[in-house]
């Protein structure tokens, strides 16, 4: 999806270290190793982030259709409604323990997920006149309103990418730069836990939480300006 090498490049690695970070969490919370080595987490919150960085590397490099854009726009719609859920607990009174850390975070980059693979045929140009691509993750080098279908060995007109698609993304790239910075100050502020780990799970600190959730922050933009 993306003309560019080198930025392709950057966000594989990029995705492909926070998708390994969000399994490693999930592993340690799933098998309750979490709470004894300093950190508390959710599990459903770390298998978004799976999810989303396996999403995010099929959209790099092109990968994907129809039924791969239904599945994850239903995934994170479910995601999404969990992370609602996990806010409405919290006025309830839900203790640390079993409450989902920064879920208006999770919520953000769930929501932002959705309109990234809805809104991609329309920022791109996917549905653009006859002869279009059509899906959301093939076939798309350039931004929105550029693609050309040669019909009859004539061009046609580019279609022009609707002004409430843009100020949308343009909103999500702003609320995703804002979580960002939001995280940037966590880490940067947050003091290390003194507590026994493995090696591995020496890891998986509130600080190195927060470097993923900046990357996966700047990573999702970053994106978002390429599709615009």
């Amino acid at each position: 999806m993306i003309s560019s090498v080198p930025l392709s490049a950057l966000l594989t690695v990029l995705y492909a270290a926070t998708g390994g970070y969000a399994l490693l969490r999930w592993a340690a919370l799933r098998a309750g190793l979490a709470h004894a080595h300093g950190f508390y987490g959710d599990q459903v919150a770390e298998l978004s982030h799976l999810v989303m960085s396996l999403a995010m590397l099929a959209m790099v490099w092109a990968y994907g259709g129809p039924a791969a854009e239904v599945t994850q726009i239903v995934a994170f719609t479910v995601f999404a409604g969990y992370f609602l859920s996990r806010l409405v607990s919290r006025r309830q009174g839900v203790t640390a323990r079993h409450a989902c850390p920064a879920a208006e975070f999770h919520l953000l980059m769930s929501v932002t997920m959705i309109w990234m693979v809805a809104g991609m045929p329309v920022l791109m140009g996917g549905a653009a006149g006859p002869g279009g691509s059509g899906g959301g993750h093939a076939g798309h080098a350039g931004h929105g309103g550029q693609a050309e279908a040669a019909v009859g060995g004539a061009p046609v007109a580019p279609v022009p990418v609707p002004w409430w698609a843009v100020a949308l993304t343009v909103a999500c790239i702003g609320a995703l730069v804002v979580a960002a910075a939001f995280w940037a100050v966590r880490a940067v502020r947050h003091r290390p836990v003194d507590a026994p780990a493995k090696r591995m799970l020496a890891a998986l600190t509130p600080r190195s939480e927060a470097v993923c959730h900046l990357a996966m922050s700047l990573g999702m933009a970053a994106m978002f300006v390429t599709m615009i």
